[in-house]
């Protein structure tokens, strides 16, 4: 018996040691790029060692991948060229076709690259492609948890090339990545985070290159390193769209009909100032052609969150986003004015009809500034100037028209400056202001947010200190505060949390609150089970606690206990259980009582 424990522990020690060790794949720059066509029997690809090896996330992680995956990665001036060999049964390859960026969840196979360009271990892009040669691209970010279904920010959209071709033994994919879809510094010599993905349907099995231990918070932090690209430069990224559109719309106002000639023109631009800051820049921008949003029935007391749907407003603002002050929905809102000459309208329908009430406050101009420099430093300034807003309504006696203003003039500015610091760690500064004409609402919110964590990358220490300020007919400030300490790591994790909102705190001029003056505590405790059992391929337990009270006056509003269990078996079915208990009564403020 001791003999074999001499023996088990070296070896132990060795399998710990292989899937820890961070893989390396040394960059080769080739003169002739491959064509762009599924197959790899282009000269570019000969004698290109391929990456190989992949180890299992997913059902079992550590465990070698059930099926060999070769992935071969070339370079020149303008590119970066992959190449990857995905053997399978051709009859078994799921080829479902999705929808962009929809390839989580359907009955599809798919394959990702992934870079982080500064080797911040934070920050990074991905691509992937589907085995029906659907592309899906976004960027990731440190707020970005270990959630391997949803890697990042998917509303930013790059321009890169790809092509699928099923063999007899597998199916290829072969993608384009220019430059102009990267942002890297400018320097001569330069090494690179790197990481692939496959991902296989009717297994569910996750494959990467590197390991990517699920005992380990963080994703890019976990990444393997693309070595030794020399003397690759960043392109001029200069694009103008400009565009002229018009139209004619009628609509119902207040039981008639309103008639209106539309016409607009405007352009877009995006140039790269440098290889690490691009300004993005819209001038009278139509959105006309965008999805209009679903139709809500809001029984509740607080605002519905709307999803963004503006190509300006999506792309390229995963900075922005950092502190969670920013909903673009503010910026070209619904005029505030408008339900209240509808109103009025309404209710003297017999004295008054609408001539014109717009519903969309028109944006003259935006412009985004953003990137991060060589020093793991993020900028990004963003600023928006919105037009004033007027309805005419006309007495049906008099014939007279009356010009009611609905939105005044508006100035819409963020500030964010960010800084990687090692490890997963960061400390960011935000503003935002609003400024609006003829002495109306102008308001000032100000945050700093930072996370630390321990070298292990075991323990985390998250805060937030933020400051709101209204200034106009009815001035008062407001802050809120947040404090988090967590272990983030390991089959044991557990945290507390308190966060105290002010009764007057308010930044929803340019961010979203769904109400303030409160204060909160909570804690939870989990355990999860990363390797299969005899039974079950995952489980996890966890037990979690919120106590809440009014911040003005300090009451007491809500105390639960919630445990919940999670079972995942071995034909992929799971099952859910979860018990909550309320061992006081429930005092809910923002609720009208009957």
């Amino acid at each position: 018996m001791r003999l074999k424990a001499i023996i088990c522990l070296p070896f132990l020690l060795v399998c710990v040691n292989l899937y820890s060790q961070v893989k390396t794949l040394q960059a080769i720059k080739i003169s002739q790029a491959p064509k762009i066509d599924g197959n790899l029997d282009d000269a570019a690809w000969i004698n290109v060692t391929p990456a190989s090896n992949f180890i299992q996330n997913f059902p079992t992680y550590g465990k070698e991948a059930s099926t060999k995956t070769e992935v071969k990665l070339v370079y020149d001036n303008n590119a970066i060229y992959v190449g990857a060999y995905l053997y399978d049964d051709p009859k078994l390859i799921r080829t479902q076709l999705t929808a962009r960026d929809g390839e989580q969840r359907q009955d599809v196979d798919y394959f990702s690259v992934f870079f982080d360009t500064y080797k911040d271990l934070q920050n990074g892009f991905q691509f992937t492609v589907t085995t029906a040669n659907v592309q899906s691209d976004a960027r990731l970010t440190p707020n970005q948890e270990t959630d391997f279904d949803e890697y990042g920010d998917k509303t930013w959209e790059a321009v890169w090339e790809s092509k699928v071709s099923i063999k007899e033994d597998g199916w290829v994919v072969e993608m384009r990545i220019p430059y102009i879809s990267l942002r890297f510094a400018k320097k001569d010599l330069q090494d690179w985070g790197l990481q692939f993905l496959r991902f296989t349907r009717r297994t569910n099995e996750r494959d990467f290159w590197n390991p990517i231990n699920p005992q380990i918070n963080g994703f890019v932090n976990q990444f393997g390193i693309y070595a030794g690209l020399k003397d690759i430069k960043p392109p001029l990224r200069l694009s103008f769209s400009p565009y002229i559109s018009g139209g004619y719309r009628r609509s119902p106002e207040a039981g008639e009909f309103t008639d209106t000639w539309l016409r607009n023109g405007g352009m877009d631009v995006k140039y790269g100032l440098n290889e690490s800051f691009t300004l993005d820049a819209t001038l009278i921008p139509d959105f006309g052609q965008v999805i209009s949003d679903n139709v809500i029935n809001n029984l509740s007391p607080f605002e519905v969150r709307f999803q963004e749907n503006r190509p300006f407003f999506t792309e390229g603002t995963e900075l922005f986003n950092k502190a969670g002050l920013f909903y673009s929905r503010r910026v070209g809102k619904v005029p505030t004015g408008y339900n209240s000459v509808r109103n009025f309208v309404h209710n003297n329908s017999s004295d008054w009809e609408i001539i014109k009430n717009p519903s969309v406050t028109q944006l003259y101009n935006g412009t985004k500034f953003s990137g991060r420099n060589k020093q793991k430093l993020g900028i990004g300034i963003f600023n928006a100037l919105t037009a004033p807003m007027d309805a005419k309504i006309r007495n049906k006696i008099t014939g007279k028209d009356s010009v009611i203003r609905t939105e005044p003039l508006a100035n819409y500015n963020i500030i964010v400056i960010d800084q990687a610091l090692k490890g997963r760690s960061f400390v960011s500064l935000t503003n935002t202001n609003v400024l609006r004409s003829g002495g109306d609402r102008d308001a000032n919110v100000t945050a700093v947010d930072f996370a630390l964590y321990d070298r292990k990358n075991i323990y985390a220490l998250n805060g937030t200190a933020r400051y709101s300020k209204i200034w106009g007919t009815n001035p008062y400030d407001g802050y809120n505060t947040t404090l988090r300490f967590a272990k983030v790591s390991g089959n044991w994790q557990y945290n507390v949390t308190g966060n105290i909102e002010s009764a007057n705190y308010d930044p929803r001029d340019l961010g979203f609150l769904a109400a303030p003056n409160e204060i909160t505590y909570r804690g939870g405790l989990s355990y999860r089970m990363f390797t299969p059992t005899k039974n079950f391929l995952t489980y996890s337990y966890s037990l979690s606690s919120r106590l809440t009270y009014l911040y003005k006056p300090y009451a007491y509003s809500y105390f639960d206990v919630a445990a919940t269990g999670f079972w995942v078996f071995k034909n992929f079915w799971d099952v859910t259980l979860k018990a909550v208990w309320n061992p006081m009564p429930v005092d809910d403020y923002f609720v009208l009582q009957t």
